[in-house]
C-alpha cells in the first residue's frame, strides 16, 4: 500500500490501491481536507435554508402536503442526476462534477431567494436537487483516497464535516430569521460561490478512475451490475429502510411542533428549528470525531445498524410524546446519534464491495435509491398531518424503522466480511 501523492499538477494525485486485508493505514489530510471543507460548506448552506424552507412555504400559502411535494421535488431531482453524476465523476473526474453541481446549486439559490411563487420554490428546490448528486462525488473521492483500513474513519470525518457545517449554518439561519425569511437563503449562496473557490484551487487528485479491463470510456453501468452483490441489495434495503422512517420524522417534524409544542411560552418556529439542527449538527461532529472509532472497536456493522434502528424508535417515540424541552432534547439527542452513525457506517460498507472504477456509480446509485424515500416520505407525511394524524405519522416512522432492524437482523452477516 502507498499513500496518494501530490506532484505538480493537482489532477496527478492518484487514488490508493485498495487492499484486501483492511490493514489500516493514515489517512493523507493533503488529499481529505479540501474535500471536508467543500462538503462543510455545503452542508452550511444547506443548513442555513432549511428552518426557514418549511415557514417561508407556508407564508406563500402551502399546506403541510405542499411542504412535502417540495421536499419530494427536491428529492427525486436528486434521484434522477445522482447516478449521472457519479457515472461523471469515475469518467471526467471528481473535480469537474464537484465545480459542476455547484454552479447548478448557486443558481439555484438565486431563484430561491427571489421566488415570487410556490412555483418558482418548487423550480429552485429541483435544482438544488441535482447538485446534491454531488455528495456522491464527494463520498467517492474520499473512497479514492483511503484504504479498507481506514475506509469507515475516512467517511466518518466526511460525515463530521456535513454536521460542521449544519451547525455554522443553522446557527447563522437562526440569528437572521427574525430579519427575513430570504436572509438565510443569501447566506446560503455564499457558502455555495465559498466551495467552488476551494474546489478551483485547493481540491487536488480528482481525475477519472481507470477503466476495468474490457469496458470502453463512457460505457454506462446499469442498476443490475451495481446491485449484482447481495450484501450490497441488502445494505440498500436497509439504509431505504432508515431513510424513509427518518424522512417521515425530520421533513414534517417543524409542523408537528409548530402545531403541538410550546416552547419557553410562545409558539415553535424557525428560530427554535434552527436551535434543534444546530443540536443535530454538534452530535454529528462529536460521534464522527469522537464516538464512531471507538463502537468500531467493539461492534461489528451488522449490531451498528441494529443499534441505529433502536435509537430511532426510542427517539421517534420520545419526540411524538414530548411537552417539555428536556423530553424533545433526549428525542433529538438519540434519533442524531443514530443518524450520524449511520452515514459512514453505510457508506464505508458498500465502498469496500466495490472496486475503485465503480465508486462513483455506486456511490450515486445508492444515493439516488435512497432519494426514492425521500419523494414518498414526506408527501406521505405531509398528508397525515394534513388530517392531523400524529399518532399515526409517529407510528408509521417506527414501523418503517422496526422494519429495518428485522431485516438487518435476518439477513446481514454477524461478521464483518473482508473486503473483495
Amino acid at each position: 500500500m502507498r499513500a496518494a501523492a501530490v506532484e505538480g499538477s493537482e489532477e496527478n494525485a492518484e487514488p490508493i490501491p485498495q487492499d484486501t486485508g483492511g490493514a489500516a493505514q493514515a489517512l493523507d489530510w493533503r488529499l481529505i481536507l479540501p474535500v471536508i471543507v467543500i462538503v462543510s460548506m455545503y452542508a452550511a448552506g444547506m443548513a442555513a435554508v432549511m428552518p426557514v424552507l418549511p415557514f417561508y412555504v407556508r407564508e406563500m400559502g402551502g399546506s403541510p402536503l405542499i411542504l412535502g411535494v417540495v421536499i419530494a421535488v427536491e428529492a427525486l431531482s436528486q434521484f434522477l442526476s445522482a447516478p449521472v453524476l457519479g457515472q461523471l465523476s469515475d469518467r471526467y473526474g471528481r473535480k469537474r462534477t464537484l465545480l459542476g453541481s455547484q454552479l447548478v446549486a448557486a443558481v439555484s439559490l438565486l431563484l430561491l431567494a427571489s421566488a415570487p411563487n410556490l412555483v418558482f420554490i418548487l423550480l429552485a428546490r429541483a435544482l438544488f436537487g441535482m447538485a446534491a448528486g454531488n455528495l456522491s462525488a464527494a463520498a467517492a473521492y474520499v473512497a479514492d483516497h483511503s484504504s479498507a483500513g481506514n475506509r469507515r474513519q475516512a467517511m466518518g470525518i466526511l460525515a463530521g464535516g456535513v454536521g460542521l457545517g449544519g451547525v455554522v449554518g443553522a446557527g447563522l439561519s437562526g440569528l437572521l430569521a427574525d430579519t427575513s425569511l430570504t436572509a438565510p437563503v443569501y447566506v446560503a449562496l455564499v457558502f455555495t460561490l465559498l466551495s467552488i473557490v476551494v474546489t478551483l484551487y485547493r481540491l487536488k487528485g480528482g481525475q477519472p478512475t481507470p477503466r476495468p479491463h474490457g469496458q470502453a470510456d463512457g460505457q454506462r453501468i446499469s442498476f443490475r451490475a451495481v446491485l449484482e452483490s447481495p450484501v450490497i441489495r441488502i445494505l440498500i434495503i436497509v439504509m431505504m429502510c432508515h431513510l424513509f422512517a427518518y424522512g417521515m420524522y425530520s421533513s414534517q417534524v417543524p409542523v408537528f411542533l409548530a402545531d403541538t409544542f410550546t416552547w419557553n411560552g410562545h409558539a415553535f418556529g424557525p428560530k427554535e428549528l434552527s436551535y434543534i439542527m444546530m443540536a443535530d449538527g454538534v452530535i454529528n461532529v462529536l460521534v464522527q470525531f469522537f464516538l464512531l472509532g471507538w463502537l468500531g472497536r467493539y461492534f461489528t456493522e451488522r449490531n451498528l445498524i441494529i443499534a441505529i434502528f433502536a435509537l430511532l424508535g426510542v427517539g421517534f417515540l420520545t419526540a411524538g410524546l414530548a411537552t417539555t424541552i428536556p423530553v424533545l432534547a433526549f428525542a433529538v439527542l438519540c434519533v442524531s446519534t443514530a443518524d450520524a452513525i449511520a452515514k459512514p457506517t453505510y457508506l464505508a460498507a458498500l465502498s469496500v464491495h466495490v472496486p475503485p472504477q465503480r465508486q462513483g456509480v455506486v456511490m450515486g446509485t445508492a444515493q439516488a435509491l435512497m432519494a426514492v424515500t425521500d419523494i414518498v416520505s414526506p408527501v406521505l407525511a405531509g398528508f397525515i398531518l394534513g388530517y392531523a394524524l400524529y399518532g399515526i405519522w409517529i407510528g408509521v416512522a417506527i414501523a418503517v424503522a422496526l422494519a429495518g432492524a428485522v431485516v438487518a437482523i435476518a439477513r446481514l452477516p454477524e461478521a464483518d466480511a473482508c473486503p473483495s
